[in-house]
């Protein structure tokens, strides 16, 4: 593992660390584990977390950082537009849990002079401490590449990888307000996905909202950025009544957040959402087509033949894979919309029972 052999612990002796955190929401809730690890071991040590707008609200709640610095990652040119910040952190390391050369050289411009991280994209050279990545011939979770990591750093050994979060009193009530009025029990649908090719279509979710209403009397909502209203709004116009908007209701990340945490079932594409569902361990029907499950596996079957746990049903657009093969690679095979409506009604009602028991 490079210069892991060289001492048992880089952190031993840090009083200010510094995460950066990944860009992606549902990676960041893939790393909580990780975080929780850090502040378990590094009780008097200052943890900056360092991450893009948004992921701030995220963490909200957690114990495990001291301070969030948000700063523009993206671009080659974004996260040098301005150091000042970074550098006004003082910290002694600096743990990058992206893989991006990006990410190595803010580490190196920081002036940490301790810096860990996967020693990927030859960045090795900005890294006091690169770690050689462990060889995989499938894939693996994030929640293990980023506890891996945080073992090297510490020395120690994270048993305890369950994703986790929380809601201040404010996220709480902002996400009642955003569920008032519906019905029991309360599903939230969101349709979006940062690529077209994973997104279920408009069509299935509303014939989908429409079976839940009569099936199991289920309040309809769904959700959405201010980017995805047309489809938000097409889903509830072909509901039948059986869907309300929550973009209609002013919804921002920190309410449904808080929506999420009291909603009986999410049933969302491969996106953010989904894992802020695990965090607060509400039921999810998750749908993935042409991205790997593999890559964000957020608990274990409880059955190595299923694909769903007592909390997540995952539907994979196909199921029969061998396991050697990536569903990213075959993205014509692995079509989301092979996905039909009646497979998803199926394992949201096997949820909603098993939460009613």
């Amino acid at each position: 593992m490079g210069f892991f052999l060289k001492m048992k612990s880089p952190l031993h002796n840090c009083q200010r660390l510094c995460v950066i955190l990944p860009s992606w929401i549902g990676d960041t809730v893939m790393a909580t584990p990780a975080l929780r690890a850090l502040r378990k071991n590094l009780p008097n040590t200052h943890i900056t977390l360092l991450g893009r707008a948004g992921l701030r609200t995220i963490l909200s709640g957690l114990p495990v950082f001291d301070e969030c610095v948000e700063h523009r990652m993206r671009g080659w040119l974004g996260p040098f537009s301005n150091l000042k910040p970074i550098r006004a952190i003082h910290a002694d390391a600096m743990l990058l849990f992206p893989n991006s050369m990006r990410s190595a050289l803010i580490a190196y411009a920081s002036g940490a002079r301790t810096r860990i991280g996967w020693n990927r994209q030859n960045r090795g050279w900005f890294l006091s401490h690169p770690a050689t990545p462990p060889f995989m011939t499938t894939p693996f979770s994030s929640v293990d590449n980023y506890c891996n990591l945080t073992e090297l750093a510490l020395g120690t050994t994270i048993t305890d990888r369950t994703v986790q979060l929380h809601c201040t009193t404010e996220e709480l009530a902002t996400g009642f307000r955003l569920l008032d009025g519906l019905p029991m029990p309360r599903v939230i649908l969101n349709p979006g996905a940062n690529r077209l090719d994973k997104r279920w279509s408009a069509e299935n979710f509303a014939a989908l909202a429409i079976a839940l209403r009569k099936k199991c009397g289920a309040g309809v909502a769904v959700t959405g950025s201010e980017s995805e209203r047309n489809v938000v709004d097409a889903i509830v116009s072909a509901s039948q009544g059986a869907a309300i908007s929550l973009i209609e209701r002013g919804v921002t990340l920190d309410g449904l957040k808080g929506a999420i945490a009291q909603a009986d079932l999410l049933i969302t594409n491969d996106t953010g959402p989904r894992h802020i569902a695990a965090g607060f361990n509400t039921p999810c029907v998750s749908l993935f087509g042409p991205t790997d499950h593999r890559f964000t596996t957020l608990q274990e079957p409880q059955n190595t033949n299923t694909t769903h746990t007592p909390r997540e049903w995952l539907l994979i657009a196909d199921p029969f894979l061998p396991k050697e093969v990536i569903a990213n690679h075959v993205a014509k095979i692995a079509r989301v919309d092979r996905i039909s409506v009646g497979d998803v009604t199926y394992a949201a009602t096997q949820l909603l029972n098993a939460k009613l028991r």
